[in-house]
């Protein structure tokens, strides 16, 4: 059914509306990665001001496809085929390398030609340009395959919910993930630890997830040097379940050599045990569990990033217990995290929901601000300072023995 022409008209003045505005934004645009997310959130308000309910579902059908065909190239190895130096190869050799049949490679990559993830230059023939070249698995690809191992967890929700009791999403050992690969029984984490290589894209995602999650420019580690030179034997910062050690690098760009005290990252030995120690200098490789007593006593600052979102509020608790008596009196524990907006921002940043939404795959929880709040008080920890970001909805909680 056509809509009444006044009731288009007020959507292409609405369109205009927005669009005044996205070009307003582009010419003050300085380049910084704010401004850069602003614009894409602006872009998106326009589409949204001219895109029909019928448009709307279509949209999902194109994205899908080329979830799939994007999926498909880079488990295949059809996307490691294409000539590193630019050059084309036929649809022919990519499925002889493939071992599949060459209607397979050309009807996928049509779908990504189509959406500019790789360069159709004749009749059945293809190259790299310079998004095909970064998802690649040791590039943003990381980030993709696990995106796509998430997509299974949802995929099997239905299905999930059917056949479990409401408090099941709770379980650690029941996690809609686990279910959804056969795995029930482990956690998300166990199964993760299965296969070396998997932890390692994991781990990889992680790292190219930083963009999204800024490390620097909340909580002022610099600030930490006098405090830090007067005592060094104390630890300067305990980076607890902190993979490759990106914050710990990101944080030496600011504090040089940690001001004298230690940096000292901890994980499990299936990611200690793969780290170089060029790629980790001046950081000291720890093995230790979140879910045992903190080892190290007394540090400057214990951090947690990234990791009280992976759990549901009662597993945060007996982390946060875990750590807080080895906390000293003037210790600090930051804890890095999206806060969840209330409410709802329409048609703001959707990174904080569909990041919650991903996380109740593996028995994880984006959290509110009350819910931090309620967990810091339980443990005896009292927030000093919320330190927000420039970027998104992350922020760095700095809490304290309750005093």
């Amino acid at each position: 059914m056509t809509e009444p022409a006044s009731s288009q008209d007020h959507k292409i003045n609405s369109a205009l509306v927005e669009a005044e505005k996205l070009v307003a934004q582009l010419k003050s645009y300085t380049g910084t990665t704010a401004e850069h997310l602003a614009l894409l959130t602006q872009n998106e308000a326009i589409r949204t001001q001219l895109e029909e309910p019928f448009d709307s579902v279509n949209r999902l059908l194109e994205e899908l496809a080329l979830t799939g065909a994007l999926y498909m190239a880079i488990e295949i190895g059809i996307l490691d085929k294409l000539p590193a130096d630019g050059s084309s190869v036929s649809a022919a050799d990519l499925a002889a390398a493939a071992n599949v049949d060459i209607s397979a490679v050309t009807r996928c990559m049509r779908v990504l030609a189509n959406k500019s993830f790789v360069v159709e230059t004749a009749a059945d023939e293809y190259k790299h340009n310079a998004l095909s070249q970064v998802c690649r698995p040791d590039g943003l690809g990381a980030l993709f395959l696990l995106s796509m191992d998430l997509h299974k967890g949802w995929a099997a929700l239905p299905e999930y919910f059917k056949t479990h009791a409401p408090e099941d999403l709770y379980d650690l050992k029941k996690s809609p993930i686990a279910y959804a690969v056969g795995k029930e029984g482990l956690s998300y984490y166990e199964v993760l630890n299965l296969d070396v290589t998997t932890r390692n894209i994991w781990n990889k995602a992680m790292q190219v997830a930083d963009k999204a999650m800024p490390i620097l420019g909340m909580f002022p580690f610099k600030e930490m040097k006098e405090q830090v030179e007067r005592e060094p034997e104390r630890a300067f910062v305990v980076d607890m379940a902190g993979g490759r050690g990106q914050a710990l690098l990101a944080i030496q760009e600011e504090c040089p050599g940690g001001f004298g005290g230690k940096l000292i990252l901890q994980d499990l030995p299936i990611v200690i045990d793969s780290l170089a120690p060029e790629e980790i200098p001046n950081i000291e490789a720890t093995v230790h569990d979140i879910f045992t007593p903190q080892p190290v006593k007394n540090a400057h600052i214990y951090f947690m990033r990234r990791i009280l979102h992976d759990f549901y509020n009662p597993v945060c608790l007996e982390i946060l217990r875990n750590t807080v008596p080895a906390m000293g009196p003037d210790s600090r524990l930051i804890v890095c995290d999206m806060v969840i907006p209330q409410p709802v921002e329409v048609g703001g940043n959707a990174h904080p929901y569909w990041m919650d939404f991903s996380l109740m795959l593996i028995s994880g929880k984006e959290k509110t601000m009350r819910e931090f709040e309620g967990m810091f008080e339980e443990v005896g920890l009292e927030l000093v300072k919320v330190w927000p970001s420039v970027l998104g909805a992350t922020v760095m909680l700095e809490t304290r023995l309750k005093r």
